[in-house]
């Protein structure tokens, strides 16, 4: 299986939590798949099918913090106004409130996509390269193919892994996200559960070389057969598996 892989470099990134609407802004730790389905529109400069294409990736940043924004808050009508004596309607006002948000700064994400047909909206991206907000500024610092390899051992790190992979793991913190958010205006968001990896933790045949808890657990019809990226750096002797994810 060949595949289109990105490199993908921002200092800053925020990807907020969606049901937190005053006071402090929380991120997810890995930007969910309605950030990435954003992301890969925006290069194309416009929004493909939900089942247009599937992904995977690799997500790192070197720490969180916090910082302190404005928000402008605009609720229908307000107090009419005057110029040179003559009264005029408001028909909304506004006030400015602070709120704490999160970030997480020196990010680093490895994006594969199942569509060669896709790199030229890489190397030429139709608008800014944003990764997260609209002000969080990000560059592509390599655009390749990959021919992904089948094995029957890998491992998982940095990335997300379906919410059913919880039968098989007690590593990671599961979450629910974003899957998909729908053209305007009505926007429609499926939301599902996903498993936030930070760590390694290790797929296929157990090996009892005391690992415990970092071997994933073999269920019945659990997969036995994984793609790795070759290139990827390689740990006890197997490379990284790569976990694809839809929209639809």
């Amino acid at each position: 299986m060949r595949v289109l892989r990105v490199d993908i470099q921002a200092p800053v990134c925020s990807f907020r939590y969606p049901h937190f609407l005053v006071g402090r802004q929380l991120t997810f730790d890995m930007p969910p798949p309605a950030t990435i389905y954003g992301h890969v529109a925006s290069a194309l400069g416009y929004m493909p099918q939900a089942n247009a294409f599937r992904f995977a990736y690799s997500f790192v940043a070197t720490g969180k913090g916090e910082d302190l924004e404005s928000q402008h808050i605009i609720v229908p009508g307000g107090r009419p106004f005057s110029i040179d004596g003559v009264a005029f309607p408001s028909s909304t006002s506004a006030t400015v409130q602070p709120v704490v948000r999160q970030f997480l700064f020196d990010c680093r994400m490895t994006l594969y996509i199942d569509r060669l047909d896709f790199e030229g909206a890489f190397r030429a991206p139709c608008f800014t390269v944003v990764l997260g907000r609209s002000q969080d500024l990000a560059w592509y610092t390599k655009v390749d193919t990959v021919e992904l390899v089948p094995s029957d051992r890998g491992y998982y790190e940095n990335t997300i892994l379906p919410g059913n992979f919880r039968r098989r793991t007690a590593r990671g913190v599961t979450v629910l996200m974003p899957r998909f958010v729908g053209p305007p205006p009505l926007r429609e968001t499926s939301f599902d559960r996903y498993i936030v990896l930070q760590e390694r933790i290790y797929t296929g045949p157990r090996t009892g070389d005391g690992l415990g808890t970092r071997e994933m657990l073999q269920i019945e019809h659990a997969p036995t057969e994984f793609l790795v990226d070759p290139q990827s750096p390689e740990w006890r002797g197997v490379r990284r598996a790569l976990e694809f994810h839809s929209f639809a």
